[in-house]
């Protein structure tokens, strides 16, 4: 019986290890991908944002900034992380005003950056390839 109880403790801990792995490597995924979408204007992903307002584009130039769409700082293009457990992740921003961009408001089109990402990566199948990996190596 205690080989048993040993062939699973050894199922259970390589099932445990798999799955951390396979969030860790998917946030990291996620946050890579969110770094080429904003480096891409949304392109990189199929994502058309829209165009900026011309007299925005304008004020944008003359105060120095960049044209590039949600770029105006780089703040929000450079904020994303990850925050991991060993079950689960949250990947996204605390920049404030994100969730305006993502969505849009009365006056700004919606340019949404986490919505495709996310499924990129569900419709790639990114954390069953992870999870593949990790087993695979496990097996090894």
């Amino acid at each position: 019986m205690s080989d048993i109880n040993s062939v699973f403790s050894q199922i259970e801990q390589t099932l445990r290890k798999a799955i951390s792995e396979t969030v860790q490597k998917t946030a990291q995924h996620a946050e890579s991908e969110l770094s080429r979408l904003f480096a891409t204007e949304g392109v990189s992903l199929g994502v058309e944002w829209s165009a900026l307002r011309e007299s925005y584009l304008r004020q944008k130039i003359k105060k120095g900034f960049s044209e590039k769409k949600l770029h105006r700082t780089t703040t929000l293009a450079q904020s994303f992380t990850s925050v991991l457990k060993p079950f689960e992740a949250v990947v996204g921003t605390p920049v404030w005003y994100a969730r305006f961009h993502e969505a849009g408001t009365k006056k700004m089109p919606a340019r949404p950056f986490m919505k495709p990402v996310m499924e990129h990566i569900l419709g790639e199948k990114i954390p069953a390839k992870y999870f593949k990996e990790a087993l695979d190596g496990a097996s090894s």
